[in-house]
Formats: structure tokens, sequence, C-alpha cells
């Protein structure tokens, strides 16, 4: 197995192992923190909690990292970004247009079409109700080779329209159409 490391790295403080923080603002001693990132198409974190700058240190924000959590890699599958054209499908039927704009074999995030000329105030707050976390939809994909329908759950959204979504019971055959997709982007 090849591991590569990119600098900063943590260190090792005389208690446990720290981050400095290149942050500008104000930090809670004491304040749990999740560091989020995607690197190579993987998704990582460090979780741990804010601590005082050791004595003599530069200032910043420390974080103390709980090392039997750190560096975890979160996804099962890489993830391309893409621009290909969905229709979210609530259980209620309720159809609305958007494009996936990351995807893996596990999942996608996806950007609904607000703009539509017919999408009024009661619409709109049925997909709200109909994309929150935990909710069952279906995703139909436009892919190359024709559409594939993929049953979603709403993993969250961060606003109206941006969803994030859980592939489940995916058939082998939409799966191997997806990889194979996923392979040319």
């Amino acid at each position: 197995m090849v591991k590569t490391t990119e600098e900063p790295q943590p260190w090792t403080c005389l208690l446990y192992t720290a981050l400095r923080l290149s942050l500008t603002g104000f930090a809670m001693i004491g304040v749990d923190v999740a560091l989020l990132w995607t690197q190579n198409g993987a998704g990582y974190s460090i979780v741990g909690t804010v601590v005082p700058p050791p004595a003599g240190g530069v200032p910043g924000v420390y974080m103390r990292v709980d090392t039997n959590l750190g560096a975890v890699d979160r996804r099962r599958s890489r993830r391309a970004s893409v621009q290909v054209p969905v229709v979210l499908i609530l259980p209620s039927g309720q159809m609305f247009p958007g494009l996936a704009i990351d995807l893996s074999l596990g999942g996608a995030r996806v950007i609904v079409d607000l703009d539509v000329d017919d999408l009024g105030e009661e619409a709109l707050i049925d997909m709200v109700d109909g994309l929150a976390p935990g909710e069952s939809v279906t995703l139909e994909m436009l892919l190359p080779d024709g559409p594939a329908d993929f049953n979603c759950h709403v993993r969250g959204s961060d606003e109206p329209g941006d969803v994030r979504l859980l592939f489940v019971d995916v058939d082998a055959e939409a799966r191997d159409r997806l990889d194979a997709f996923q392979k040319t982007q």
C-alpha cells in the first residue's frame, strides 16, 4: 500500500496530537470541531476539540486531534465532478428536473432547477418536505447510454434545491453502467 502525505502534518505536543489551523477570527476553547476535505476524489475528516495554544507556540487556533477518528476516509467510492441531467421523483410522484454535479457509485449531489416556470409555492414546499434528510426518492439520470433510475435516501440539503443523495438497492446493471460512465469522467 502506497501512502502519500502532504504538509502540514499534525505534530505531537507534550500531551496530545494537535493541528494549528490558519483561521482568522474567534474559536472557543473546548468546542468540538470536524475538518472535512476532498482529496484525489475521496472524502476525509479529522475530528477534535479546540484547545489553548501551547506555551511559546505560534499564535493561532489549535485543535487537539482525536486519533481514533482522524483522517478517516468517509466515502466508500470515488467521486467525480459531472454535469448530468436528472429528474428527482418524490414518493408523491412530483418530478423536479435538475443536474447531478457530484457523482459516485454510492450517491450524488444534485442541484434542482428552481427556475421552472410552473414551480409554484406549494410545489416548492412539497419539494423541501420531500427532500428532508431520511426521505426516499427516485433519481432518474440521463447517462450517455440512456436513462437509469436509482432509489435514493436523502442524506442532507444545504439549501433548497441542493441535495445529497445516497443510492440504495442499486441493481447490478445500473451500477455497471454508472461505473462505466464515471470512469470516463
